[in-house]
This record gives structure tokens, sequence and C-alpha cells, in this order.
């Protein structure tokens, strides 16, 4: 049984062009098109109905129709296939989480549009939303530019690079074993720790007199976790500095089609694995980002 549980398929669109590409990649992930729904979601300014205004309540039928209309023909203008659709009104990201979460999804697909801040990621900062609430894995994509030698293609990730940062943790391993079902080979997994940066003072206190010595001790515990777990061949790389700033820079310098972010499922910062640095890697990195969670079914909210 496969240890990332990647159907059925959640995708919340905004009629992008980002969007078009996530719904192909969700059906390549899925093998099936009755495993991907796509989800719009209506804010609650998109529900003025001249002369009446939406005050709450169900969404009117004749309102609901239209928006799936709108939805259907969205999917057959861009050859989409034969998948589900939805609509909801409110609050984007709470409407995604809940939705998926009745629907039993295990992946959600959000697209992004590559731009600065809170308007970097699908309808302002949702995505990140949908990271801290939602129960299961979610991939952000990033839009390939005209310029990029290495576009992330419209398929599944069999024979693409894979950066795998860890924490030496139980998250780590299921994030580590993830990449051995996308990949390919062990070859083209890596795997990643980053040793924050100290100042002098905390340096002294650790009895170790240097970042080099660090950066080689933790080299060393990687060798043994890896040995111990079963990963001896895969290839590794540490650093020292900022988590979430060297994991970007180094998936862009080994030009990585994937970065597999491992999580505990628990609330607030402590959510993720390294602090604030799953928000840090899905803000500034140009590789497409899966943030896993542990298959449990229900969401821990």
């Amino acid at each position: 049984m496969p240890v990332f549980q990647r159907k059925p398929v959640l995708v919340p669109i905004d009629y992008s062009a980002a969007s078009v590409k996530a719904v192909r990649l969700a059906r390549s992930i899925a093998g099936a098109d009755s495993d991907v729904t796509a989800i719009y979601v209506a804010q609650d300014y998109d529900l003025t109905l001249h002369p009446l205004t939406w005050t709450g309540g169900p969404l009117p039928n004749y309102r609901e129709e239209r928006l799936l209309q709108g939805l259907r023909d969205w999917v057959r203008e861009h050859d989409l296939g034969d998948i589900r659709l939805a609509v909801q009104k409110g609050d984007p990201g709470t409407q995604v989480c809940d939705f998926a979460e009745k629907m039993g999804s295990r992946l959600i697909v959000v697209p992004s549009h590559g731009r600065q801040g809170l308007k970097r990621l699908l309808l302002g900062s949702v995505a990140e939303r949908i990271i801290r609430h939602c129960h299961c894995s979610v991939l952000v994509t990033h839009p390939v530019k005209e310029n990029d030698a290495h576009p992330m293609p419209l398929d599944w990730f069999p024979g693409k690079r894979v950066i795998v940062p860890i924490d030496f943790s139980d998250a780590s391993s299921l994030a580590i074993e993830t990449a051995l079902e996308v990949a390919r080979n062990r070859d083209q997994i890596e795997v990643v720790s980053i040793v924050p940066s100290l100042n002098p003072d905390d340096l002294a206190d650790t009895g170790i007199v240097s970042d080099e010595d660090r950066v080689n001790s933790c080299r060393n515990y990687m060798s043994r976790y890896l040995t111990d777990h079963g990963y001896g061949s895969l290839q590794t790389y540490a650093s020292v500095g900022d988590p979430g700033t060297k994991i970007v820079e180094h998936a862009s310098d080994v030009c990585a089609d994937l970065i597999v972010m491992p999580t505990h499922g628990r609330h607030g910062i402590a959510r993720w694995v390294l602090g604030s640095t799953t928000e840090r890697v899905l803000r500034h990195s140009e590789t497409p980002v899966l943030v896993l969670r542990a298959a449990t079914g229900k969401s821990d909210n």
C-alpha cells in the first residue's frame, strides 16, 4: 500500500491559467477524472445580485446553478475532462478545508501565480491557511516561466529530482518514503538538513568551535539516521543558515522539481516541521512544494 495517499484530489480554482495547469496535474496524479474535484469558492463580494444582495444562509439555487454552469463552461473550454465540480460561498481557505474533509480528500493541489507578498499565492494567503488547517497533504504548484530550462511538466513526478528537508522525526521518515514513491530511483532524491545559525555567544555554549564543525556533526548524524532507517544510499546535503532560505536556495541550485516537506499535524507554529520554515519555503520557492500530512482521515483542528 502506498505511503503517500494521493486521491481523491481537490483543486481550488480561480479561472486562471495556473488553475488550468493545476487541474491537469491533479488528473495525472489521480489517474481518473472521477477522483478529481475542482472547487470554486465565491466570496461575499461575488454574491451581490442587483437589486438583491446575498446576506447569508444557503446559496440561492439559481445562483449556485449559475456558478456551476460557469465552472462547467470553463472545464469544457480548457478540455479538462469529466472531473467533478463544486461551488461554495464564503472564506476560500475555510470552505476548501471543510469541503476537503467532507469528501475525504487525500490531496489538495493549490495553484499559485508567482506574485510577491500576499498576492503570491492563490487568492492571497489561501494556500497558507489551507496548509495550516486541512487534514490532508497539499501540493502548491508554481507557474512555468517561458525561459525556465527546467519547467514542471503536467504529469506526476516519476523521474524528477526531489529534495526532502528533515528534522529526524517520524514525519521525516514519511517524507523520505513519499519521495521514494514519486522519484524514479534513489539517485534523484537528496535529503537536506539545515543547521540554524547561532550567534558567537550561543555557539560557544555548545562546545563546538565553528559552523563547519556543526555541519560536519550534522552530516554524521544524517548518515547514521539514514542508515538506521534503511535509506543509507540517499544523497545528503547539510548547511548552516536560515532553514527556509537555505532550502529554497538549494532547490534552485540543483534545479529540483519538487520539495517534500513533512509536518507533524500540530497546531500553530509547532504544526510545521521547522517552525516557520514551511511558510517561508512556500512564499519564496520557485519549486513546487508538497506539504505532507499523515493520513488520519480526520482533521486535528
